[in-house]
């Protein structure tokens, strides 16, 4: 009976150690997972280090087929005749554009809903159909190129000393996957930088990963997938932290491994305990027997 008694706390006492091994691999786990959910996360509070990067030089944006192209001039012919240039600005196709749902400005970027604009879309050959001086090459050219090259042409046949101002309305990026609000965000700047986006996103959710955020472009026919770690102070020095025109972002959702999690525990340890507990009732059981 000694026997017995002692090999019932022998199995009691292995399951028990087994149970606890595995409790601490899932508390492990599961500690890890809101280490993901932080930005900056290796900048602790006592560290005093400071980190310094180089901010990159500002690229002036590239005009492409299907941008959207909004053009005002002004002139110091206003003050003696009549809208003069009003021909030049009465031209356009009204296009709706959309941005993110959160309404957030992402380095001035969203305008919270929908939109009406008038501009100027730039054909599959890179060509738009401007008013009075027809078709303009455009595509391939900076913003500052086009200023040059339409105000020459103004100065020469049409407007005296010409002022042009040119906007690229559907300059955006995409945020998709464990954000509150996912969809386009319009950056009127033609500039900003994956943090700024995930703003205007409305931030990414409690369910997705910050050590992982994925940046998809489209780069002289070829897609490029990088990834970015914002848990780190590193982010910065990454090339891929600041967007370009029609990039995507994906958030990863954290709350795949906190699944597979889950299933290990129904996997692995309900059964370890039910085992435990079959066997203290049956020690349990035996010693009111013997009594």
């Amino acid at each position: 009976m000694n026997n017995i008694i002692h090999n019932s706390m022998h199995t009691l006492t292995r399951h028990f150690v087994i149970l606890t091994a595995l409790a601490l691999v899932v508390l492990a786990s599961s500690c890890s997972l809101p280490k993901r959910t932080i930005y900056f996360r290796d900048n602790e509070p006592t560290d005093t280090a400071v980190l310094i990067t180089k901010i990159p030089p500002y690229i002036q944006s590239v005009i492409a087929p299907d941008d959207i192209l909004a053009f005002k001039i002004s002139s110091i012919s206003d003050f003696t005749v009549k809208d003069p240039v009003s021909i030049f600005n009465d031209g356009g196709i009204e296009y709706p554009l959309t941005a993110s749902k959160g309404g957030g400005s992402g380095g001035g970027s969203g305008s919270g809903g929908g939109s009406n604009l008038k501009g100027y879309l730039v054909d599959p050959d890179g060509y738009v159909d401007f008013p009075v001086i027809g078709k303009l090459k455009v595509a391939g050219l900076t913003l500052r190129n086009v200023k040059d090259i339409l105000s020459e042409k103004l100065r020469m046949n049409y407007v005296k000393d010409p002022v042009v101002e040119i906007r690229i309305l559907n300059y955006k990026v995409t945020v998709m996957g464990e954000v509150k609000y996912p969809g386009v965000v319009i950056a009127p700047n033609h500039r900003m930088n994956v943090l700024e986006a995930l703003a205007a996103a409305d931030d990414i959710t409690l369910q997705g990963r910050k050590d992982n955020v994925m940046v998809i472009r489209e780069n002289h026919g070829r897609r490029e997938f990088a990834r970015i770690n914002l848990n780190s102070r590193n982010a910065f020095a990454n090339p891929y932290f600041y967007l370009k025109q029609n990039d995507i972002v994906y958030v990863e959702a954290a709350r795949v491994a906190r699944q597979q999690a889950q299933n290990d525990v129904v996997q692995f340890y309900l059964p370890a305990l039910a085992e435990i507990f079959t066997s203290v009732i049956g020690v349990f059981a035996f010693t009111q027997l013997t009594k």
